[in-house]
């Protein structure tokens, strides 16, 4: 492996904008801007369902202790057996939701983070 990376991994407002990590615009001043953060806004919502579907069919990814390259055997090992049992059509095990008192409060201030806190307090709450 070389280490080299071709492509953007997305943030949240916690992160600064490099080259290679693009988070949502702070004050988006054009469509073009505010198009973006609606997008990247999807896509994190969408990244953090696959975390979930993931920890729920994959109790070893609840609390991962690991070094970062054991790390990155141990999901990439996990998603290719996830993708195998998307395949197979086997049924998703029940997610364990989080309570809203246990979401990052980071992420509950990006536009996605509200609408996943959105999500659970109806769950909970209606």
């Amino acid at each position: 492996m070389t280490g080299l990376f071709d492509g953007l991994l997305v943030g949240d407002r916690g992160y600064a904008c490099q080259r290679f990590l693009r988070p949502p615009y702070p004050d988006p001043q054009t469509g073009p801007q505010n198009r973006f953060n609606v997008a990247l806004s999807k896509t994190r919502v969408k990244i953090e369902m696959t975390f979930g579907i993931l920890k729920a069919r994959f109790n070893c990814l609840r609390r991962l202790r690991v070094s970062p390259e054991r790390a990155s055997q141990i999901v990439a090992a996990c998603a290719i057996l996830h993708n195998i049992a998307t395949i197979r059509k086997e049924r998703v095990p029940p997610q364990n939701q989080l309570l809203p008192d246990e979401i990052d409060p980071i992420t509950l201030d990006h536009p996605a983070g509200a609408a996943v806190g959105d999500a659970i307090t109806t769950q909970y709450f209606t």
